[in-house]
Parts: structure tokens; sequence; C-alpha cells
């Protein structure tokens, strides 16, 4: 069950969090490992049954956390919400599901498909961080957007299509919101698949016409 108690807790722990490694981090790299940090907290817990229902409940305050993030930044600069907008309707619509898998006897398929997303996200973190802290390294930086391309579909798109027609009749049987919401997580992942594909071929296109010059 949702337990609201909870959310204040959680909030406060990820912002203190947040707050120590910025001493450490720029404030975008300290963000993204928040974020890997969570990820990686429920695919564990997953992994070995640990407490899911509380577990549920932190990933929902998490969400909640980063939707007030999100929020400061828009207020800070207007600019900021064409870039945050698809983060704000991704954790909505988050938040949407995994609260109302606490009240649905499906609930263990809602736990398997999230931790599907979750893994899915891990080579996202991952490549960001190569990219903020070797920015100066092509080839690094080439190499971890060729593994996030990968990783990322084979999960988002691969993955995830499998699992959900394997559970198509208790999506059937979800609210039209929650339907819709399914449709929706997934066709973000095949929109972001479509943008890693393109940069990819950037990449590939930037390194054979390097390689041209040195060889000249």
């Amino acid at each position: 069950m949702f337990k609201i108690e909870y959310i204040i807790p959680v909030v406060m722990s990820y912002h203190l969090l947040f707050l120590e490694l910025v001493k450490y981090k720029k404030e975008e790299v300290s963000k993204n490992i928040i974020h890997m940090i969570n990820s990686i907290i429920f695919i564990l817990s997953h992994t070995y049954n640990n407490e899911m229902i509380y577990i549920t409940n932190v990933t929902i305050g998490f969400y909640i956390y980063d939707l007030i993030y999100l929020t400061r930044l828009i207020l800070k600069s207007s600019n900021s919400l064409k870039h945050h907008a698809s983060y704000i309707i991704h954790h909505i619509l988050a938040i949407k599901v995994l609260y109302s898998s606490l009240y649905n006897p499906h609930i263990a398929s809602t736990w398997k498909g999230y931790n599907i997303l979750e893994i899915s996200n891990i080579m996202l973190y991952v490549s960001y961080h190569i990219h903020k802290e070797h920015k100066s390294n092509n080839n690094v930086l080439y190499i971890a957007d060729f593994i996030e391309l990968i990783w990322y579909s084979y999960y988002r798109i691969i993955d995830l299509s499998f699992f959900l027609y394997g559970i198509r009749n208790q999506i059937y049987e979800q609210t039209f919101a929650i339907y819709v919401s399914v449709v929706i997580i997934y066709l973000m992942g095949v929109v972001w698949s479509y943008k890693l594909v393109i940069v990819n071929i950037k990449n590939y296109r930037s390194y054979m016409s390097t390689s041209s010059q040195i060889d000249k």
C-alpha cells in the first residue's frame, strides 16, 4: 500500500545526498549519480525480492523529489521547460503506474516491467557520466554511445516488447489511464532509441572523416 509517511523522509534523503555529492561533482553529474543509485536500489531489491512494497514507495518518493528539483529549475529559467518537459511527463506517468500497482492484483508484473525499464536506464547514466567526465576523448565517447544504443534498445524495445506481449491480457484489464501510460512510456523508449541511432550515425561519420584526414 502507498505510505504517505515515507515520502518526506525519502525526498529529504535524496536531497541531502545531492547536497553531499555537489561538494565533489558538478550539479548535473551529481543528479545523474542519484538517478543511477535509485535504479540500482530497485534492481537489487527486485532481484533479491527485498521489501518491494517499501521500495515501490521509495521509488515514488524519488520521482516526487526529482519533480520538485525540475520545477525549481523551470522557475529559475522558463527556457528550461522545453528541455525538461519529457522528464516531467515521464515522472508523472511513472508515479501513476507505480501508485496504481500498489492496489493492483498484478503488482508482480508491474515490478518486473519496471525492473526492465530500470535496467535499460543503467547505460544511459553511465554514458552521461562519461560524456561529462571525459569530454575530450572522442573514441571513449563513441564507444559509450554505441554500447548505450545496444543496451538501451535491447531492453526497451526487444525485451520490453516480449514482456508486454506476455502480459497483454493483464494490461487490457487496467484502466484507460494506465493503458495509455504504458503505451506512452513504451513509445518514449522507441523515440529515445531512434535518437541514439542518429547519434551513433553521426559518430561513425565523424570517426571516418577524422580517420580519412589522418591517412592523408
